[in-house]
């Protein structure tokens, strides 16, 4: 399980573009299945995550903005959904004000003449022995559930950062004090084995999305094998993670696996109402059979994915000396991953010259490390802290990314 977790993390791409040197002989291409969309369809996944685009504003005096992001028009989020704005009187980022804050008189009022008004409403208004209206009870939906199950894991004003395994240094609760995040970044990687060149790899920032009702981020990245080395083994991957824009925690990851030897489909859902993660693998095999496996297990507050994690990383205080752990949840396990900075490197790209700082990640199962091969990451030594270079030790040789073009996004 550990050596799947090095292959479906930041890395996994990198290790997949290599997979094909194992296979033997002639010209080779990504398998085909005339009935591959209907079967690797995920439908609970689907119907588990409402998605809305937050398009990009124009006008920084736009009324609507929050930060550079227009407010979707229609009801107010939940709380906590949007950071709040000068004109605006939507929810607080804590959720201490918005849709459900206590209501005046006149909206009272109007609240109740309208419940009167609908005949498929059951609910039925109290009064206190004092005379005021008292409104219903309104079930949560689904998704208003989940949205107030992320908010409840903010940490509160003043208290300690939750988690307390984490390094806290450079945060404001479960914030950055600074975002080294960017709508736009894309950063691509030449990967190659042996000196000899298998592909590319991409990790990009898109488009922040409402997802469930709360603002979050879309981190994405995909490999693709050259033509040369498709002859050998074909890879198209995409991968695609939802986080949490305030308390960042992910609300779910989805993997797209169009190889020369399996078409895949990998998805999971982050239950914090519920505290599990729900797992939904299906897949193709080279023998055109469909394999398929479900999973469902507990989890602890706080986990990242596999993918989330090499985004997480980012947001700490990375300098020489600086260790930290956090819990990624995988494929029904619960592991810490901890990190830590070796050094500062100056290191020259195809995309530039970088000053970076190296981090060594291991994982950690039950109290105990396991081994996953020397894996190395730099990234800038800046704010961004945007990933140059990656280095992982196989069983025979060396699989090396390093940047070949930087798209730095919006500033």
């Amino acid at each position: 399980m550990i050596k799947t977790l090095s292959k479906i993390d930041a890395v996994r791409s990198a290790l997949a573009l290599v997979a094909g040197l194992a296979v033997s002989g002639c010209a080779s291409k990504v398998m085909k299945s005339d009935q591959a969309d209907a079967l690797l369809r995920s439908s609970e996944y689907e119907q588990s995550m409402t998605v809305k685009e937050i398009p990009s504003a124009d006008s920084a005096g736009d009324p609507n903005v929050v930060g550079l992001y227009v407010r979707i028009p229609g009801p107010e989020p939940v709380p906590g959904a949007f950071a709040p704005t000068a004109n605006s009187t939507s929810g607080s980022a804590s959720g201490s004000a918005g849709a459900n804050s206590p209501k005046s008189k006149s909206e009272l009022a109007a609240a109740l003449k309208a419940a009167k008004a609908d005949k498929a409403s059951k609910a039925k208004v109290a009064k206190t022995p004092t005379g005021k209206i008292v409104m219903p009870t309104v079930p949560l939906t689904p998704a208003a559930a989940a949205a107030a199950a992320i908010q409840s894991l903010q940490t509160p004003p003043g208290a300690k950062r939750e988690p307390l395994i984490e390094d806290a240094s450079g945060y404001n609760g479960r914030r950055p004090i600074v975002d080294p995040f960017r709508v736009g970044e894309k950063v691509t990687l030449e990967v190659s084995y042996f000196s000899v060149v298998a592909g590319d790899m991409t990790v990009e920032t898109r488009g922040f999305a409402e997802v469930n009702g709360r603002k979050s981020y879309r981190f994405a990245g995909t490999a693709k094998s050259t033509s040369v080395f498709a002859m050998f083994y074909a890879i198209e991957d995409w991968f695609e993670t939802f986080v949490d824009f305030e308390t960042l925690v992910p609300v779910s990851y989805a993997l797209h696996v169009k190889e020369t030897k399996q078409l895949r489909e990998v998805r999971t859902l982050f239950d914090w109402v519920a505290k599990k993660a729900r797992y939904f693998d299906k897949k193709i095999n080279d023998e055109n059979k469909l394999e398929e496996k479900n999973e469902e297990w507990d989890i602890p507050d706080y986990s990242q994915n596999v993918f989330s994690a090499v985004y997480y990383l980012r947001t700490f205080d990375l300098k020489p000396g600086f260790k930290t752990q956090f819990r990624v949840a995988h494929e029904g396990k619960n592991l810490i991953l901890n990190a830590e900075v070796v050094r500062r490197e100056k290191i020259s790209t195809a995309a530039g010259e970088f000053n970076t700082v190296v981090i060594k990640p291991t994982i950690s199962l039950d109290g105990k490390f396991s081994p996953v091969g020397d894996i190395y990451v730099w990234v800038t030594d800046d704010e961004r802290k945007l990933m140059v270079r990656i280095e992982s030790k196989i069983k025979i040789g060396k699989i090396v990314g390093v940047a070949k073009a930087i798209e730095y996004g919006k500033p």
